[in-house]
Parts: C-alpha cells; sequence; structure tokens
C-alpha cells in the first residue's frame, strides 16, 4: 500500500524518560463535515505498545524508543501505516469516508511552543509555529517570543545579540545543534547569528542541569538545535526577508530522496546588509554593514534492518563592517574608528546508529564533528585573531533492565580542542584533551513516578581527573495533571575570556588578566558550579479550554568562577578566579490558555538576584534585569489563513558598570531604566495543491524605546574613556519587515 511519506527521527536524543503521543481521530464526510471515530486500534509497528480512541476519538500512546511507524486499523478501512515525525506535538488524522486509509491526513495541532508533562527533565519545545511569530532571522533571534530566554545587544556597534539564561549569560547553557556541541570557544561571541532561522526544525530548551549523555558543561540548561533534516523536510522551502535597514536575506533549503533509504538535503542561506544609517547622530553607524554565505549539505541513510546513518558537512564566510564611516561624521578630520568582524567555518559531522530489533529498546549509537572555524577582528587601533580547530566523539549504548520501566544508558566521549588566540598584547595557545566515560539508569513507576540519575568521569589533560553528578525526579498526581520535578547537578567549562567577553573589545578599556596558575588555559582555574532546580506544572480546563501554569525555582552556585570585572576601574576589564561567593536565584511563573477558539494568550513574570564577589566586595551583576515580564497573544482565522501575533516584553532596571572616575559628560547612571518593548507580526497563509505560501509583515521594537547615548565617547573614540560596551536597551529604533515563504510537501 502506498505509504504518505517516509521520514524518521534521529536516534540520539537528549531527553529521557517515558513520553507519550497525543491525538484524535475524525472522519471527513462528503458535506465536509467531521465526526469523532471511536474504537480505532493504534500501535507502533512490530511492538506491542498500543491504543484504542474513545468515544471522542481521543487517544493516548506511549512511544517507542524503536520507532516511528504507527499502525492504525479502524473498521471499514484497510490497515495502514504513518510516518510520525514529531511526537511532541498534539496530532489530528483526518480520515475520508469511503475510501482507503492511504488518504489520512496528518495534522499537527499546536500553540507554537509544546511543554513536555511525561519527561523527569521539563522541556519546552519551540517547533516552527513559534519560529514563525517573529523575524527570527537567525538562533539569536529566535526567543524573542519566549519568557524562558533574554536576547540582548551585545554592545553598540557589532549588531551582535547574546541571550541569558537563569539570570546568566548564553555560555553556560550548554547550547548543541543535533545534540553534539556548537557554541564553544570562538563561536561564543557571534556563532547564534551562525544558524539561520529557516534551517530550523525545532528548539528544545530545558534548565537546570542537563543529562550526562551530553557533556559535563551544563551550568544553567540546554539549548538544543534541530535543523531540517532531509528524512522529514519538504521537498523545497524558500524564505525571503527584507527590513526598514535594507537587511535582505534568502533562504533555499532542498531535499530529495533518490529511494527508500536514502536521502539528501541542501540549506542555504545569503544576507546582505548595505546601508549605512545612524539615527542618533553619535557618528556611529546602528547596525554595521555585511554579509553572510552559509551553506550545508546533509545526507540520510536508511537500511531499514536496523542501520542508521546521518552525515554532511557545511561551510561559513561572515563578515560585518561597522563603527565610523564618513557618511556618520560630519568632518573629513575626524579619524574614523572602524569595526571590521571576519569569520571562516567549515565542519563535518556523522551520526550512526543501529536498534537491535531481537532485543527491544537496544540500541548504540556514534557521534562523530570536526570542526575549523578562523576569526579576525578590528576593534579601532587592536586586532584579534582566533582559530579553533575542534573534534568531537560520542558513543552510547543504551538497553534495558527486564523491562521498560528500567533503561540505562552507557557510554564514553572524547573532545580535542585546539585554540590559538591573541589579541593586543596577550597570546595564548591551549590543546584541550577530555576523555570521558558515563552511565545513566532510568527508573519508571507507571506514569506517576519517573527518576533519571547520571555519572560522569572525566579526564581533562589540564585539570585532571573530575566527576560530574546529575539527578532528575518527577512526580504526577494522577491523570498526570499536576507534576512536580526537581534536578541538581554539578557543571565543569573552560572560560573562554576572549570570545565570551569580545564585547568589551569595543572600547578602549585595558585587559587585565589575573593569572593564578600559567599552566592552565588563560592562567585561570575552571569554572565550577552547582545548579539545583524546582518546578511545577498545572494542566487545567478553564472556561472548557486547555490552560496551564508552570513555577520554576532554580539556583546556579558557583565554586569556582572566572569573573570579568568592570567596576574596578573604568578604563580596564579585569579578568580573575572568584574569590568568595557567587550565585544566581530564579523564579518564574508562567500562564498559558486558549481564551477563545484559536486565540491563545501566555504571560509570564521573572524575578532574577544575580550576585557575584567582586575585589570589591559582593554585588549585583551588571546588565542583568531583577525583574522581567513577558505577555504573548496569537490568533488565527477560522480557514487559518490569518495569523497573528502580538508579544509585550516589559524590562526592569539593569545596575551599570561603576563611571564616576569619568569626566562628566562620559559618566553613566548607576541604573538604567526599565523599558517596555513590542514586537508583533501579521501573515497571510494559503495554499496551493500541495504548496504553502505565506505573506507576512511584522514590526520589531513597535514603541521606538532606544538607548540614549549607547557609546561612550563617542565624540574621542581613539580616547581613554571610549567604551560601545555600556549596553542595556535597543539600538536601533522602531524596525518594520516583511518576507515571504513557500514551501513543496
Amino acid at each position: 500500500m502506498k505509504k504518505l511519506c517516509m521520514a524518521l527521527l534521529g536516534l540520539m536524543s537528549a531527553f529521557h524518560g517515558v513520553s507519550q503521543v497525543r491525538g484524535r481521530i475524525l472522519e471527513t464526510g462528503s458535506k465536509k463535515d467531521t465526526t469523532a471515530i471511536p474504537g480505532v486500534i493504534l500501535f507502533w509497528e512490530n511492538t506491542s505498545i498500543n491504543s484504542v480512541t474513545n468515544e471522542n476519538g481521543v487517544f493516548i500512546l506511549q512511544t517507542s524508543p524503536e520507532t516511528n511507524r504507527l499502525v492504525i486499523r479502524a473498521t471499514g478501512y484497510d490497515p495502514d501505516t504513518l510516518i510520525i515525525k514529531d511526537t511532541t506535538r498534539f496530532i489530528t488524522l483526518v480520515l475520508k469516508s469511503g475510501i482507503n486509509l492511504s488518504e489520512v491526513d496528518v495534522v499537527y495541532e499546536t500553540t507554537g511552543t509544546e511543554l513536555s508533562y511525561m519527561n523527569p527533565i521539563k522541556v519546552e519545545t519551540l517547533n516552527e509555529r513559534s519560529l514563525m511569530k517573529a523575524a527570527c532571522c537567525n538562533l539569536s533571534e529566535s526567543f524573542e517570543t519566549n519568557p524562558s530566554v533574554d536576547v540582548n545587544f551585545a554592545d553598540a556597534v557589532t549588531g551582535t545579540k547574546q541571550i541569558q539564561m537563569l539570570g546568566l549569560s548564553g555560555q553556560y547553557a550548554q547550547i548543541t545543534k543535533e545534540n553534539m556541541p556548537y557554541l564553544r570557544g570562538l563561536a561564543n561571541g557571534y556563532g547564534l547569528s551562525f544558524i539561520p532561522g529557516t534551517w530550523i526544525q525545532s528548539i528544545q530548551l530545558s534548565k537546570g542541569a542537563g543529562s550526562v549523555v551530553n557533556g559535563y558543561e551544563s551550568f544553567t540548561g540546554q539549548i538544543n538545535t534541530e535543523l531540517q533534516n532531509p528524512e522529514t523536510s519538504d521537498r523545497l522551502n524558500f524564505n525571503t526577508y527584507m527590513n526598514e535597514n535594507a537587511r535582505n536575506e534568502y533562504n533555499l533549503n532542498l531535499k530529495h530522496r533518490f529511494n527508500d533509504k536514502f536521502a539528501v538535503g541542501i540549506l542555504s542561506h545569503a544576507s546582505f546588509n548595505p546601508l549605512v544609517q545612524d539615527l542618533n547622530k553619535d557618528g556611529f553607524a546602528d547596525i554595521p554593514i555585511g554579509k553572510q554565505y552559509n551553506i550545508m549539505n546533509k545526507y540520510s541513510y536508511n537500511s531499514g534492518k536496523g542501520f542508521e546513518a546521518q552525515f554532511g558537512g557545511a561551510y561559513l564566510q561572515d563578515e560585518r563592517k561597522g563603527g565610523m564611516f564618513r557618511s556618520t561624521v560630519s568632518s573629513d578630520t575626524v579619524p574614523l574608528y572602524g569595526i571590521e568582524i571576519r569569520n571562516t567555518k567549515w565542519e563535518l559531522y556523522s551520526k550512526t546508529g543501529y536498534v537491535f530489533k531481537k532485543k527491544p529498546g537496544t540500541s548504540m549509537g556514534l557521534q562523530l564533528s570536526y570542526l575549523n572555524h578562523e576569526q579576525q577582528n578590528l576593534y579601532g587601533l587592536h586586532r584579534y585573531s582566533g582559530l579553533q580547530k575542534t573534534f568531537y566523539a560520542n558513543y552510547i549504548f543504551q538497553g534495558i533492565i527486564k523491562s521498560t520501566n528500567n533503561t540505562y544508558k552507557l557510554g564514553a566521549s572524547y573532545m580535542n580542542d585546539v585554540v590559538d588566540e591573541s589579541y593586543r598584547y596577550f597570546n595564548f595557545s591551549r590543546d584541550e584533551r577530555v576523555a570521558g566515560a558515563f552511565a545513566e539508569l532510568a527508573h519508571n513507576r507507571g506514569e506517576q513516578f519517573n527518576v533519571v540519575g547520571g555519572l560522569r568521569a572525566d579526564y581533562h589533560n589540564y585539570y585532571g581527573l573530575f566527576f560530574t553528578p546529575r539527578l532528575h525526579m518527577r512526580y504526577a498526581l494522577k491523570g498526570n495533571k499536576t507534576v512536580f520535578r526537581i534536578s541538581g547537578g554539578r557543571a565543569l567549562k573552560t572560560a573562554n575570556v576572549f570570545g565570551e567577553n569580545m564585547a568589551y573589545m569595543a572600547s578602549s578599556r585595558d585587559w587585565v588578566i589575573n593569572s593564578s596558575d600559567l599552566n592552565l588555559p588563560y592562567g585561570l582555574k575552571p569554572e565550577i558550579g552547582w545548579n539545583y532546580g524546582f518546578n511545577f506544572t498545572q494542566k487545567m480546563k478553564l472556561n472548557y479550554r486547555d490552560a496551564y501554569v508552570t513555577v520554576d525555582l532554580y539556583r546556579t552556585d558557583f565554586v569556582q568562577q572566572v569573573v570579568a570585572d568592570l567596576d574596578a576601574n573604568t578604563q580596564q576589564v579585569v579578568f580573575y578566579n572568584l574569590n568568595g561567593p557567587s550565585f544566581s536565584n530564579t523564579a518564574q511563573a508562567e500562564f498559558g490558555w486558549e481564551i477563545r477558539k484559536r486565540l491563545h494568550v501566555k504571560t509570564a513574570y521573572r524575578y532574577v538576584d544575580t550576585k557575584v564577589s567582586y575585589n570589591s566586595g559582593l554585588m549585583q551583576k551588571p546588565f542583568v534585569s531583577m525583574h522581567r515580564a513577558f505577555l504573548n497573544l496569537a490568533y488565527e482565522t477560522r480557514n487559518r489563513h490569518w495569523l497573528f501575533d502580538a508579544t509585550l516584553q516589559y524590562n526592569g532596571k539593569k545596575r551599570l558598570p561603576k563611571t564616576l572616575s569619568n569626566p562628566i559628560e562620559y559618566q553613566r547612571a548607576a541604573y538604567s531604566p526599565d523599558f517596555y518593548n513590542v514586537l508583533a507580526q501579521v501573515t497571510y497563509a494559503t495554499k496551493f495543491g500541495r504548496s504553502d505560501f505565506n505573506i507576512y509583515l511584522g514590526v520589531e521594537n513597535a514603541l521606538n524605546y532606544k538607548q540614549p547615548n549607547p557609546v561612550v565617547a563617542s565624540d574621542a573614540p581613539f580616547s581613554k574613556y571610549f567604551d560601545a560596551s555600556m549596553v542595556w536597551g535597543p539600538i536601533y529604533g522602531r524596525m518594520l519587515y516583511a518576507g515571504l515563504r513557500f514551501k513543496i510537501k
């Protein structure tokens, strides 16, 4: 029988525990009215995992670690097998009366962000609907409509955006691409802009300690980006975008299936920023000009006998120029302060796996990747040069103990980072080699209780042997509508002093590194911390419609930390090892509800208390809002042709580094003001046969709020007072944008 589609989920998964597929089965009659079908039998192919639809056509089916091929049997229809691409979303199977099941339509119903209820690790999945709510030109802009991650400008001249999670900057979150290390080393500065939004299939966001399977570096959580897969992606996906600053982007994704075993995909991107604008008249371009070329080639193979493989490669070239231009200054005699940033990166990867069909629940996989990243930057008179070569290998074996209620993962990993950097009078080279082994055990007691415990042992050529324990527990009341989770774990990472602090290069600050051991990278000890977390999630019905409440409480405690001190001297940034307490406490409450049919609201409030022991004492970490609130409204018309989204963000005041030693005209307040930010977008969607066509129009920073005087001493860029890193708010004002999407299924 003709199958609807052929697609397989990747073998590897960063998250564990029992999960379920929820959905319903409807029948469409000749008059296009729909009725629920009770008594339909569903089961995963070659397994005993099954379910039956109730009187409302609704089913709940436990997922299978072995397959995503779903067999359905309904009275009056021939049995058929469907490929379920995404088990995290509620699905509707629509049958047409009087014909075979080969005419089933699979419809994924989603609000954009899905919360896990069965997983002991709280996971938020941002799918394609969420990414369509805003421009989402790249990964750094994909969190604009999510209350758990803050997006801010890193400085006033490079246009770079950075994220914060649980009150700490993005380097403390383990950011992976398809469950393999991504944002590390040189990529910390600009790497979030290297993944185009159209390439992203989904983003999985988990707070707190992650799984030991993925390494030892997760302090505040994990952000994993799944890219479009040749197995499941559209045959053609074209997207173009242009904004008020003349930024224009072009994305083209193609896929071709040679046969039922082998498929290939190409992801391509080109973007250009040609326009120099200085709307605040400070002599500096508000957004740098530049261009980016980015291409990835992916291959997927499934033998049909248990062996699967994904492999490919990518190449990126990113150039941007900022600072002062002749068109932004009033006199030809003024020396120009220039910014130039050039990134060249290529990578190769493979993921192979084997499922033992004679041993249910047993599989193994191997991840391999190699990265070469070169960066050449100019900040005024100072140059930064960096070269990183990284090899990564991770082997995972998964099995069960007596039943699927007890599963385990064993494995080993190896990481080799070779990094050479020079900046001003500094020259640093390091060759990190880390070999490790891990074990993780998951136990499920029905659907009410889950626990996942893991332990890593790693040997680092600089830091010696260290251990990484992690624990996640989940308890649910009957019906799984009330869920409690707790988590805890240890993390360690090497501080990438230059890559993680490039924003301070856009200043005249002298860099001072107070080394404690010259045999260590940068002469500084590794960063070590513990994270503890609690989550409460309640699912409910309000006015007969779905709603939820979730509360997160997390604390990150640093045992060792590399402190970047901007307060010791206004003309310096000083790096040294922590001497005293350093912590971040975060409390967040979130509420979501479908107020009316197809009208969804999501609102959240977060309190953050992040403090660091500086040489001058315990102080609030700069550039972190203590209070933040969020409101998102999303509406779709009945025919799903029009989609409306609006987001309101409240950003509380932030502590700013001290500037009292500067001349009065170059001083800044001790705290920034609080401010609001509004994003909105309207999309028109239609279909032509098996093609989708969307046109969208949106606005960022609709209130036109801008930070006044973002560049300190903009009139004297080569003086010791110049500083473009004192950024706490939007640099560019209101930004209109438009674009279109075209897909062929």
